[in-house]
């Protein structure tokens, strides 16, 4: 009989409650929905042409470019199925990986260094809308601190109906990232309201442009993957478009069939956006197939380095490191401290010489002893039968 647990559970010590383990023993496949609150025709609408400066100083641009699409459900599932809370990474059959802040500078064009996002979780939202929208939404509109993006979508659809003053055009920016950061960044899971917590950081776009949005954006993919590894969990925020992009270009067989476009001077995100906006095709067994793919991974099959011949067409904003800093509430104060010290915190040591670790080398010897390489038993046959090989050899030859 194939055991699918780790030999030593000192590390994924939830184990039990982890999804992996219903899979195993026979529960339904679970597919997560993945929460939006934007409307799918606004897929490849132009930027308009009046914001697109006001845009690049609100530091918004890249994800701006970046069209609506379509999100894999099941791929999208079947990654959540790979991730363990012990450790903040995917447990792959041939080691561990994570997504990172470069991964969200390079593929979104969100700032990764800078003021965090902190701020009030309670206030008067209506006065909020009213004082950097420019009208105060009626009650029926308002959920807390929540507003239902019709509202948005009726008052602020049409560019050239704001354009008589600077004002107005900032105010209709505020609307436009609202929308980027509620629809489809930073989601609510009812599908049909935005969170106003961070229309406050709008108020001065170029301040806003110096505070580190994608560290924001990675740590709400990180919870969001943390609550969804719970098997009842039915839905999945926050992190479609970003998980999908990083596995399109970690695990390239997993990518659409076209190679993305050679657009210079655009996050790598919006490389892909003519295939995005092509229809989704779902069947039943897709999260199957991808749990097999991911359960006979190997080594050669992640791409650990993809972005480096690519850095030389990307635009500034995706790799630069700003120094902006703002002072924060004293409640806050522990981990603003701990986040203005990050780059002492960052680990660094020698680049690896070789492509890919050894299957020999003393991380990957203990990885097997700590970790779970199988959630599928129909493809655990295989992956145990070439396990064992790979044992005896490493045992008789090495």
């Amino acid at each position: 009989m194939i055991h699918a647990r780790p030999i030593d559970d000192l590390l994924l010590r939830l184990q039990p409650f982890h999804i992996p383990e219903h899979i195993w023993n026979g529960a339904e496949d679970r597919v997560l929905k993945v929460r939006r609150a934007t409307k799918s025709e606004l897929r490849g609408v132009e930027i308009p042409a009046p914001i697109q400066d006001l845009l690049q100083m609100a530091g918004f641009m890249g994800m701006a470019q970046i069209s609506y699409f379509p999100v894999d459900n099941h791929l999208i599932s079947a990654l959540v199925e790979r991730w363990r809370l012990e450790t903040h990474t995917f447990h792959m059959p041939f080691g561990e990986c994570t997504i990172t802040l470069e991964d969200v500078a390079m593929l979104l064009g969100l700032k990764i260094s800078g003021a965090p996002i902190i701020g009030y979780a309670t206030m008067d939202w209506g006065a909020l809308v009213q004082r950097l929208l420019g009208m105060t939404p009626p009650e029926s509109m308002l959920a807390g601190g929540r507003l239902r993006m019709t509202w948005i979508d009726r008052h602020f659809s049409n560019v050239f109906e704001h354009i008589h003053s600077q004002e107005q055009l900032e105010r209709y920016t505020r609307a436009f990232i609202l929308r980027i950061i509620g629809g489809y960044l930073l989601t609510d899971h009812s599908s049909s309201y935005l969170s106003l917590r961070y229309l406050s950081f709008l108020k001065d776009l170029d301040v806003c442009g110096q505070m580190s949005w994608g560290s924001c954006v990675l740590a709400n993919m990180y919870r969001e993957l943390r609550v969804c590894t719970n098997y009842d969990r039915k839905e999945i925020g926050d992190l479609g478009i970003l998980l999908q992009l990083w596995a399109w270009y970690r695990f390239p067989f997993l990518a659409p069939r076209h190679p993305p476009l050679s657009t210079f001077h655009v996050p790598l995100g919006a490389r892909w956006n003519y295939a995005l906006h092509k229809p989704r095709e779902e069947t039943k067994d897709k999260i199957v197939k991808y749990r097999e793919y991911f359960d006979r991974l190997k080594r050669e099959d992640f791409v650990w380095q993809p972005y480096l011949e690519l850095l030389p067409t990307l635009p500034l904003y995706c790799f630069e490191d700003s120094q902006v800093w703002r002072d924060w509430s004293r409640m806050h104060v522990q981990f603003v401290q701990e986040w203005q010290s990050r780059l002492h915190r960052v680990w660094t040591q020698p680049a690896c010489d070789t492509p890919h670790l050894s299957n020999s080398s003393e991380y990957m010897v203990w990885y097997r002893k700590h970790t779970r390489r199988w959630i599928s038993p129909s493809s655990a046959k295989e992956g145990f039968v070439v396990s064992t090989n790979l044992w005896m050899y490493l045992n008789n030859y090495l």
